[in-house]
């Protein structure tokens, strides 16, 4: 005999085995639910944990860069805080959300999980190729926050004394990063190519400056505090770094150009906030304590003293800084976000093992509408940074060691040191943006002639000639003038025999020379 309890169908979750009972089935459901909410909360850092539900106004994808140190310090940390500067005196809630996985922050932009993210403008090209997710999302820079300023560094064997020295060499390099800028920028100063030269590639610059220090290539290109660890490795020096090339790398923010022209008004106030908090740290107190909050935030265990030699090896751009990056100040020479950009889609596109068919142009990859709707910054902390300042040259200049040598051939007219327009576009055309971008390191302009006539008046013509490019160089780019060093060898340094005319031609040269410091 059975009843009806005996006969009554027990519950059962779908899934489980039957011979478990409803309640242990339900029990193990729970943990299973409760383990994949701590994967997805502790897996996924883009959802929000810091500010428990409450979504800030606008939240940021970021690595633990210093050169996030003043926004995160404006706002007081990276969770949302209306206790801050950046909600009290700008209105606006902000969260900083710690991310390192380029992919994960390039799919948290894409669903709208994160408003903006972090972007180096020179490297920025090789993913803005028309196929790629940043391209079709429409990915727009928006704001230009630093640049580089001996954070990157060309360390090299102490054999290596030029940059013509590196042909043939091996050179640790990480491509696709920062690093990959001023390694071409280094070879294209010494009129070589990735051809001319062994690149071994890393998978990041820590990899880099493992195969220097272990002897495995002959030069490396590092990050800052990893240069001093190459240098003491061995017996090396520093060929070049963004000290002496200040405006090559520069970082910035992007977001989807949708997402910016919704939250546009948003956007404005985060952009203030930015650039008066970068236009505090010319206070060496300020930086300090923007340091301090940074280590605290990015739960970094640095000494605040190693933070502050990082954050010294940075330019925070300003408001003025932005103006001039995104081509709004028809008075500024320097080297623009365009011309940056440009110049690097040209180099990236099918160099250093790329394979990019159609790159966005700046005019699609940029979005300056947010710079011009900020009006009310002014005062010299938000003017635009000047040219760089140089001692008057010296005796020694005239006979220091050249970094790399660019010779140009400018046919002056018979016993003249005018410039016609044909010379000055070749200048501007060979020298000009090499002047930009090496805007820290003094050049040499030697003149040349061949040996006819009086040596003494061929010295006295040369030095004219080479002046006069200077002049040009200085009128055109608002150069210091102390930056040039004048030589005249006349026929003194040939570089060919003067028995022919194709060697005299080639002895009548204007040699332009990089030196280091």
């Amino acid at each position: 005999m059975t009843t009806d309890y005996q006969n009554k169908t027990e519950k059962s979750i779908p899934g489980f085995p039957k011979k478990w009972t409803f309640g242990f089935q339900l029990f193990v459901l729970i943990l299973i639910i409760g383990a994949v909410g701590a994967g997805v909360y502790f897996g996924y850092p883009y959802l929000n944990k810091s500010s428990n539900g409450n979504r800030a106004d606008l939240r940021a994808g970021f690595n633990n860069f210093v050169g996030f140190a003043p926004g995160i310090h404006m706002n007081g940390g990276v969770a949302p805080n209306k206790d801050s500067r950046m909600y009290t005196e700008f209105g606006l809630t902000f969260e900083a959300i710690r991310m390192d996985d380029m992919q994960k922050l390039n799919d948290a932009l894409k669903n709208g999980d994160l408003d903006f993210i972090f972007t180096t403008t020179d490297i920025s090209p090789i993913g803005m190729d028309r196929s790629s997710d940043l391209a079709k999302m429409s990915v727009v820079q928006f704001l230009k926050i630093d640049d580089s300023r001996g954070a990157d560094v060309f360390i090299v064997d102490k054999s290596i004394n030029t940059v013509a020295d590196l042909k043939g060499k091996k050179i640790a390099c990480a491509l696709g990063w920062p690093s990959n800028t001023l390694l071409h920028a280094t070879l294209e100063a010494g009129g070589l190519t990735e051809q001319d030269v062994k690149i071994l590639p890393m998978s990041d610059p820590f990899a880099a400056k493992t195969a220097f220090t272990t002897g495995n290539a002959d030069a490396t290109v590092v990050w800052s505090p990893d240069d001093e660890e190459c240098l003491k490795s061995r017996d090396a020096k520093v060929l070049t770094s963004t000290d002496l090339l200040p405006n090559i790398i520069m970082d910035g923010f992007i977001a989807r150009k949708d997402v910016l022209e919704k939250k546009k008004d948003l956007f404005v106030k985060l952009s203030r906030a930015w650039l008066v908090a970068n236009s505090e740290m010319r206070d060496p107190g300020k930086m300090a304590k923007a340091a301090q909050t940074y280590k605290i935030a990015f739960d970094v265990p640095d000494d605040v003293s190693i933070i502050l030699d990082g954050m010294k090896k940075i330019h925070f751009a300003n408001y003025g800084d932005n103006i001039n990056f995104f081509g709004l100040s028809t008075d500024y020479t320097g080297l623009t976000g365009q011309q940056l950009y440009t110049k690097m889609a040209r180099v990236y596109k099918n160099g250093y093992g790329n394979k990019l068919n159609n790159i966005v142009p700046w005019a699609e990859a940029s979005y300056p509408g947010i710079i011009q709707e900020i009006n009310d910054l002014q005062g010299d902390a938000h003017k635009a940074e000047g040219q760089i300042v140089f001692e008057t040259p010296t005796a020694a200049d005239e006979k220091a060691p050249a970094v790399a040598i660019k010779p140009i051939i400018i046919n002056f007219a018979t016993a003249s040191w005018a410039l016609t327009p044909e010379m000055k576009d070749k200048i501007e055309n060979q020298l000009g943006q090499l002047s930009v971008e090496f805007a820290g390191m003094k050049v040499r302009i030697e003149g040349n002639t061949d040996n006819v006539g009086s040596a003494e008046m061929n010295r006295d013509l040369s030095r004219k000639r080479a002046q006069s490019v200077a002049d040009y160089l200085v009128k055109t780019y608002n150069f210091d003038p102390n930056r040039f060093v004048i030589v005249g060898n006349g026929p003194d340094k040939p570089v060919a025999s003067n028995n022919s005319e194709e060697g005299k031609a080639a002895n009548r040269r204007t040699e332009f020379q990089l030196l280091g410091k």
